[in-house]
């Protein structure tokens, strides 16, 4: 952060006694921070100056000049027991001692099984030398900033007040330029969390890591320690040490053994029993005899295979029996279990009960291990969660009517938290990411007996969001659930059935899943009729709905004459200018559009844009969309130039109005660079596709829909002149399509073919034929034969038979793919066109 600089006027001496030349930036800066001067010169201001404070000399130093305190460190507190591990430990020590290339060392491993603990003795080792060792919690990028800005804290005291960016960099800049020191990144979510980290400060220091994630450090790492359970001697010591009750008869120690067998040799639920048998003043075997008396109900369902689950739940019971002094400790965990295990809001309990007796629940929680309190949120282990969910009616603490009401308590908690409808700005979205986790998992561990309208609606509201961000396949989910919950509970044809039944036919559509969408659309269609009319403004919503989705699936002609159809009921219903009204004459105009009439598509969305400017005002989103079509219109009917100067235009308006980075002002940047590779000016194009895929990244996030369609439409920019780069985009499109919106939805399939279109730039037809086929295949089976986007795919099949010296059955499929675009699409469309064309090339060479 800059701080701003201090001008005295008339160029007079700074106030300071300074002669006003900053020794550097940040001598300016962190002069101005320090020692303000007002400058209004009236008696009143005179007097309202704050003192100065006057920084020590060192604090104006060069980074590289300052030398921190020998042994500077905030290593937590070690364990008072630490057992094993010697393989592992010499490994790390030896590693951080090599000479050469300063390493990062990388542990991970199931979480409680000792990461953390063995990476601080490793790390207090390294204080023992000297040396310089910092511990950052970095869970998250901004934990990782707020650790790098609390040991430039450290390493300088007295610049504590600047503004955390500043002692960021800092920090950064400090460690760049020294070396002897040790980072220990403790809690790692994802590698790309750290790697730019790793990048900027080079190989001056050691870093060490901790994470759960055991894959994505390659070519990152040069330790890569796969942490696994304790051996059975080490696990009896662990157990051992801490229960400490000094009984080493042969039954006590068999009883351990086997106590350490069952619990897995995992170190939390061995630390966590031992310190029961402490507390309790109970023996090994004792404890083991609790435990066969307190099975976990959830192991019928799970399999008996699943050892550490059965033990860790079975803790929880003894554990759950030492809480009863906790005001709500065990109400608090119930409700707690419906959640994702980590990352849970602790804003989420502030509705639970009076905050006293929450904060005391959550803490009695926390000191027996059944939790873990951090900075905002709370994480349970999963297991402890499994069984706390699980009904058993001869368990005081699982009783099923308890289960059932904090069930319904975390439902309607996170219900009420959910970000009001309207809500789309930045810090909604980090709240909906916030949720999303806790919700997906609550939806999925609800049995079917739970099932109500709050479920219900949180469903339908969360698949709505899932579905805006394209993740379809989680909103089809979702929606799926909240059917079922409303049939459950108010029936197949009440009207909020009906209204998430028609989004759930949408999700199904985006998904590609168009023949279930227009099921769906139909089903509810035909209910809506029967109950409230066919005029009945409802009704026409899920009419239009079920034109689009035939539409989509090629029957274009049918779909025109229902909007058609649909428009005239809605001006006399609703009239012009109301605001489906102006939704379905959009739809009429982009339906004309797709049947090839373009000067009616033309006309209608002129007339729709003279409307909406009038109605929405020239600003509103959809009258910028209404623009944007009309240009693209422009566009297919070969007017480029008219087309350019109507995206270059609309494009100025978005970014002044939406931002640079708005999705809509991207989108248009995209249309742009289409233009351009219509045209060929490709390094136009390749950079404009650039510039969107830059922000989309950054906005969107790599696997949203709009961000892999970009990256797809980069690799057709370099079809022709880079086809190594093209196949290498292409194929990171298909890849993360296939995963993000499934094999068979329509964008996968346009990457399917475009890939193979990559493998007939080098010369590789054979590879090509094989992806065609696929292709073709799957448009046949999700489209049907008359789509216009199967007789693409059909036409791309044709040239991979001709390049793999099949000309005859080319031309049979191009002349059957011919006949089928002459009737649905007409003569003169352009994928009949290009048919035309090709079988003609394709006879004439032969």
């Amino acid at each position: 952060m800059k701080w701003p600089r201090r001008r005295d006027r008339a160029g007079a001496p700074a106030a300071d006694g300074s002669d006003g030349t900053p020794a550097g930036d940040v001598a300016a800066d962190l002069a101005m921070a320090f020692s303000h001067v007002a400058a209004d010169s009236s008696p009143e201001a005179l007097h309202a100056v704050s003192p100065s404070v006057v920084l020590p000399p060192e604090a104006f130093a060069p980074l590289e000049e300052v030398e921190p305190v020998p042994g500077l460190t905030n290593l937590p507190s070690l364990p008072g027991v630490f057992v094993g591990r010697e393989r592992e430990l010499r490994l790390l020590v030896d590693a951080l001692a090599t000479e050469g290339p300063a390493p990062v060392l990388v542990v991970h491993g199931l979480g409680g099984v000792g990461k953390s603990t063995l990476a601080a003795r490793v790390a207090a080792l390294s204080v023992t030398r000297g040396d310089v060792v910092w511990w950052i919690h970095a869970d998250t990028r901004q934990a990782i900033d707020a650790g790098l800005a609390d040991f430039a804290r450290a390493l300088q005291p007295a610049l504590a007040m600047l503004p955390a960016d500043t002692l960021r960099a800092r920090a950064l800049q400090w460690l760049v330029s020294h070396s002897g020191w040790l980072l220990v990144l403790d809690d790692v979510t994802e590698p790309d969390d750290v790697r730019a980290l790793f990048a900027r400060l080079g190989t001056r220091g050691r870093m060490l890591v901790t994470t759960r994630r055991a894959t994505g450090w390659h070519g990152t790492a040069a330790v890569d320690l796969r942490l696994a359970e304790l051996d059975q001697a080490s696990a009896v010591e662990l157990f051992l040490r801490i229960s400490a009750t000094g009984d080493d008869s042969a039954a006590a120690s068999a009883g351990v053994n086997t106590l350490c067998d069952e619990l897995g040799r995992l170190p939390l639920a061995i630390a966590q029993a031992a310190a029961y048998c402490r507390e309790a003043y109970v023996g090994a075997a004792d404890y083991l005899q609790m435990l066969h008396e307190y099975p976990a109900d959830m192991l019928r369902s799970s399999g008996e295979g699943w050892d550490s689950e059965r033990t860790i739940g079975r803790v929880w019971q003894i554990t759950l029996d030492r809480l009863a002094h906790f005001s709500q400790a065990v109400d608090v965990l119930r409700v707690l279990a419906w959640y994702a295990p980590t990352g849970i809001p602790r804003a989420l309990m502030d509705e639970l009960g009076r905050r006293p007796d929450i904060i005391r629940a959550l803490t009695g929680l926390a000191a027996h291990s059944l939790i873990v309190l951090e900075d905002g949120v709370i994480a349970v282990h999963p297991l402890v969660q499994a069984t706390a969910r699980t009904p058993d009616a001869s368990d005081p603490h699982r009783n099923p009517a308890d289960i059932r009401r904090a069930h319904e308590r975390a439902v309607d908690l996170l219900l009420a938290s959910l970000p009001d409808d309207k809500s789309t700005g930045r810090e909604s979205l980090a709240w909906w990411r916030a949720l999303v986790p806790h919700i997906d998992h609550l939806d999925t561990h609800t049995p079917r007996g739970l099932s109500t309208l709050a479920t219900a609606a949180l469903r339908a509201r969360t698949g709505e969001f899932h579905h805006e961000q394209g993740s379809v396949r989680r909103a089809v989910a979702l929606l799926e659930h909240s059917v079922e919950d409303l049939r459950a509970t108010v029936g197949n044809d009440a009207p909020d059935t009906l209204a998430v039944m028609n989004n759930l036919a949408g999700a199904y559509a985006s998904a590609g899943d168009l023949t279930t969408a227009v099921r769906l659309y139909a089903d509810v269609h035909r209910r809506q009729t029967n109950i409230l009319g066919d005029d009945h403004p409802s009704t026409l919503v899920t009419a239009a709905n079920l034109a689009l989705a035939h539409q989509s699936l090629g029957d274009l002609h049918a779909a025109l004459e229902a909007y058609q159809e649909i428009l005239r009921k809605q001006r006399r219903v609703l009239g012009d200018d109301h605001p489906r009204t102006l939704v379905t004459r959009h739809n009429l105009a982009a339906a004309y559009a797709a049947v090839g009439d373009l000067q009616q598509a033309f006309s209608t969305y002129e007339q729709l844009l003279a409307a909406q400017r009038r109605i929405l005002g020239p600003h509103h989103i959809q009258t910028l969309h209404t623009e944007n079509n009309l240009a693209s219109v422009l566009a297919s009917a070969g007017d480029l130039t008219a087309a350019r100067e109507r995206y270059t235009r609309l494009l100025v308006e978005q970014a002044r109005i939406l931002g640079e980075v708005h999705p809509d002002t991207l989108a248009t940047r995209g249309n742009l660079a289409y233009l351009h590779l219509m045209t060929g000016d490709l390094d136009e194009a390749r950079e404009s596709y650039g510039r969107v895929l830059d922000g989309q990244t950054r906005v969107l996030g790599d696997d949203d829909p709009r961000t892999l369609a970009t990256v797809h439409n980069l690799g057709v920019a370099h079809l022709t002149t880079d086809p190594a780069t093209a196949i290498t985009l292409l194929e990171r499109a298909l890849i993360a399509r296939k995963r993000v919106l499934g094999p068979d939805h329509p964008d996968t399939l346009t990457s399917l073919n475009s890939l193979a279109l990559g493998y007939l730039s080098l010369d590789d037809a054979e590879r090509a034929l094989l992806l065609l086929e696929e292709a073709v295949d799957a448009r046949v089976r999700i489209l049907g034969e008359q789509h216009a986007e199967t007789l693409v795919a059909q036409h791309g099949l044709a040239e991979a038979l001709r390049r793999t010296g099949q000309p005859d059955r080319a031309a049979v499929v191009l002349a059957q793919s011919l006949q089928v675009a002459a009737r649905v699409l007409g003569g003169d469309h352009s994928v009949t066109r290009s048919l035309r064309a090709a079988l003609s090339r394709v006879r004439g060479e032969g």
